[in-house]
């Protein structure tokens, strides 16, 4: 009884300053409202509806998602609710994004056969499990043996084995196959046992049928078709033992032109200063069937929370947002590259963008919730806000599961009790929000999301793993970031400035920890970037509003006294040619089913540019392009912009940014500035 009464008044003590004013921005009334209106259950009865489907891009199956989610906004009273529609034909471009032409399966079945040629044991059916047909296939009727081919994405993995005419049994994904078995030495098609996502689950289950698929834009288009691994090493210890397994495939399926179809709808801002600004909600509605946490739970979320505001506004309980607030559901990275490529109007009214991509798995999926920062190339002061937001929630969860007491415990009927236990951590790639933060259009994302997930792309992400009560927490966390930026004016910089301020504080002492382990020069580079950082972070005020004079010098000597935290040398004199971004050709990298910089420059270059292929404990490759490529603003010459990368991700040669952004160039992407 001591221990119980001893923990509550510890953790009624340490919420009390969130309860005197729980979420900077908004009043304690409004977050009374949004905590009793979202509900975990509705998302989750929206979220099983997605899941039924199979939602690749430009199918039958999409179409119904997208329909079902203008059905549910016009009952919650959206007028404007509609469905945007972009061609996608293979031929149309939307900046680095190569439109990728609608897929669609109507029958696949593998079948081994017995002696006699008959169909003995179905191995994989597209009516029982679409996922277990990899994207991408085309029709085929083909019966031939099996053959083993290990990994299968390198030559050597071939060596002394005719695959011609024949099927391969391969570990690799199905695209990496068909470059070297079909492409090269002309196998009829695929069975890939390719494992999930490497995690500390990974290979553990070995029931998991992973998603598949095959290139886009192959000149050599086939079929494939993914199995466990647990049937792959039945099958691989049969032929090892030299036993003859002939399979007969059965596939009606193929690309043809079609569109994005992006369902879309908004809340109109009520100041007529600012209703032509915009705060945009953002998931991806595509995903092999069930795809119940990626992504059918981000959708359905931010279809909640699209219900909960609308009513809560109809109802006079929070009144209406100054700046428009937009909801989106496209397919992924493509159909936000198409959005903002083929509208960009609407990418200049973006002042903020709040994306959901996974975020309700619950104990089973072994998932972490995560608040993530945007890119340390674009400061902003809204990671701050939803940082202390999520902060506020995690708090209000652990404080309920610990004590059974809290004023806003963000609990589902129908979900669990546990602690939120999130994460609040530094820009990841993987989604949409990388396309916002982007530098062609330079919008700040917060990124709410679960890793790991040990079901993820499997046959086994199905709607039972999901936690109401999580997907009520994720909803609060974004309405309540995305009403709170909706609202922000000049009268908020002084509520901004005190968080920026405890937030930078933070930062400050893990880029001090940072510096101690680096080289010296490095070291007061690293420190350096850190206090260019904190003084954007107080400018990023000005994408909101003007901040008044007081809130200016007030930043000003906060940022006088950090720099006596921080204390630094003269950065040495800057080298090396500028670059600037091509305003024609918008996008990052990382397109869908596309490669831009190896269809430019092609693949052998591109395997051969070292910071693509560079690793350090903190980021990989991809992650030091897409900073470099944000980096380029027409000002910072290439020595800037490896001082930089090096402070954001760690040390990094010269030579390797030099050699990409000179790629880059030749490529089109950037243009040289001539000085």
């Amino acid at each position: 009884m001591r221990i119980t009464i001893t923990i509550t008044i510890i953790a009624l003590a340490i919420s009390a300053p969130l309860l005197a004013g729980a979420i900077p921005l908004i009043p304690d009334s409004q977050v009374t409202a949004l905590a009793g209106e979202i509900s975990g259950e509705s998302a989750k009865r929206n979220l099983e509806g997605f899941s039924r489907l199979h939602r690749m891009r430009g199918s039958r199956d999409f179409r119904k998602a997208a329909e079902q989610v203008i059905a549910e906004l016009t009952k919650y009273g959206y007028a404007d609710a509609h469905i945007e529609q972009f061609a996608a034909d293979g031929k149309v471009f939307y900046g680095t994004q190569r439109s990728r032409p609608a897929w669609e399966a109507d029958f696949a079945e593998l079948w081994e056969l017995d002696n006699s040629g008959s169909p003995a044991t179905r191995m994989a059916s597209w009516d029982a499990a679409p996922i277990t047909l990899a994207e991408d296939s085309v029709s085929a009727d083909v019966t031939a043996v099996l053959i083993d081919v290990g990994s299968g994405s390198s030559e050597s993995d071939y060596a002394g084995k005719d695959v011609k005419g024949k099927i391969v049994l391969a570990a690799s994904q199905a695209d990496s196959v068909q470059r070297i078995a079909v492409a090269k030495f002309g196998a009829a098609g695929i069975v890939s046992y390719a494992a999930n996502q490497r995690t500390a689950w990974w290979k553990q289950d070995e029931t998991l049928v992973r998603w598949g698929h095959l290139d886009t834009f192959s000149a050599t288009p086939t079929f494939a078709f993914m199995i466990s691994l647990g049937d792959a090493r039945t099958l691989q210890a049969r032929l090892a033992k030299g036993e003859r397994i002939r399979l007969h495939a059965v596939v009606k399926a193929g690309q043809h032109p079609g569109s994005y179809d992006i369902a879309t709808a908004t809340i109109p801002g009520s100041d007529p200063q600012l209703r032509g600004e915009e705060i945009v909600y953002s998931c991806h509605l595509d995903h092999p069937r069930p795809g119940a946490n990626d992504n059918a739970s981000g959708c359905a979320t931010i279809l909640e929370v699209a219900r909960t505001l609308h009513k809560l506004i109809a109802e006079k309980r929070i009144p209406p947002p100054r700046r428009t607030i937009r909801f989106v559901w496209p397919p992924e990275v493509e159909g936000t590259m198409a959005l903002l490529n083929a509208k960009p109007e609407l990418a200049a009214r973006i002042k903020a963008a709040i994306h959901l991509d996974m975020v309700g798995g619950g104990p089973e999926t072994k998932t972490i919730f995560h608040v993530t920062r945007g890119p340390a190339s674009l400061p902003s002061f809204a990671y701050d806000l939803a940082a202390a937001i999520g902060a506020f929630a995690d708090n209000q969860s652990s404080q309920y599961a610990m004590t059974g007491i809290a004023q806003w415990p963000l609990v589902a009927p129908e979900g669990g009790r546990d602690a939120l236990r999130a994460a609040f951590v530094p820009l990841t790639l993987g989604s949409d929000h990388e396309v916002y933060s982007s530098s062609s259009w330079s919008i700040p994302a917060i990124y709410l999301n679960d890793w790991p997930d040990r079901f993820i792309h499997t046959n086994a992400d199905t709607a039972s793993k999901i936690d109401p009560t999580k997907l009520k927490r994720a909803g609060f966390i974004a309405a309540a970031s995305g009403l709170a930026l909706a609202n922000a004016t000049a009268d908020d910089a002084p509520a901004i400035l005190s968080m920026i301020e405890e937030a930078a504080l933070h930062r400050a002492a893990d880029a001090r920890a940072q510096a101690r382990d680096l080289p010296v020069v490095e070291g007061a580079n690293r420190l350096r970037f850190q206090l260019g950082y904190e003084a954007q972070m107080f400018d990023s005020m000005g994408r909101f509003f003007a901040p008044p004079p007081a809130a200016r010098s007030e930043a000003a000597e906060f940022l006088k006294t950090l720099r006596t935290l921080l204390p630094t040398p003269p950065a040495p004199t800057s080298s090396g040619p500028i670059y600037r971004r091509n305003p024609n050709i918008r996008g990052n990298l990382d397109a869908f089913g596309y490669d831009y910089l190896e269809a430019h420059l092609g693949h052998d270059r591109v395997a051969k540019l070292a910071l693509l292929n560079f690793e350090s404990p903190r980021a990989e490759g991809g992650e030091y392009a897409y900073e470099a490529l944000n980096l380029v603003n027409g000002s910072r010459t290439t020595s800037e912009i490896r001082d930089a990368l090096s402070a954001i991700y760690g040390p990094i040669p010269q030579d390797a940014v030099d050699q990409f952004l000179a790629g880059a160039a030749e490529g089109g992407l950037l243009e040289r500035v001539d000085r």
